[in-house]
C-alpha cells in the first residue's frame, strides 16, 4: 500500500475514534489501537517535513502536465500544509488517547491496592 493511501486511511481511522471517544475511552484494548495510527501520522508527518518529498510540487506538475490549460484548483493549497496537519492530527489524538489510558491504568493500580 501507498504510503500516502496509508496516512489517508489513518486520518479518517482517528477522525472515526475522536467521534466514538466515549466508547473508546472505556476501553484499554479499543485505546491501545487508536494509538497506532496516531503514531503512523506522526512518524510520516515528520517523514515529509524533512524528507526529500515535496506532495505539492509532484501533485502541481502532475495537474499540469495532465490539464495544460487549467487552473490549479483551490484544494492543492491542503498539499502544502498536508504534513503539518498528519503531525498535528497524530500529535492530539496520540496525546489524548494516551492519557486517557494512563486514566484507565490509574483507576487499575488504586483498586488494586
Amino acid at each position: 500500500m501507498n504510503p500516502l493511501i496509508l496516512s489517508l486511511v489513518c486520518l479518517v481511522t482517528v477522525g472515526i475514534t475522536a467521534n466514538l471517544i466515549k466508547l473508546i475511552k472505556k476501553s484499554k484494548i479499543l485505546l491501545q489501537l487508536s494509538i497506532l495510527p496516531c503514531v503512523y501520522l506522526v512518524i510520516y508527518g515528520c517523514y515529509l517535513i524533512f524528507g526529500p518529498i515535496d506532495l505539492y510540487k509532484d501533485g502541481t506538475e502532475n495537474f499540469f502536465n495532465q490539464n495544460p490549460n487549467k487552473e490549479l484548483p483551490i484544494v492543492f493549497v491542503l498539499l502544502k500544509f498536508y504534513q503539518y496537519i498528519l503531525v498535528l492530527v497524530g500529535i492530539v489524538f496520540g496525546y489524548l488517547y494516551f492519557y486517557y489510558l494512563s486514566q484507565i491504568n490509574k483507576n487499575k493500580n488504586n483498586l488494586d491496592t
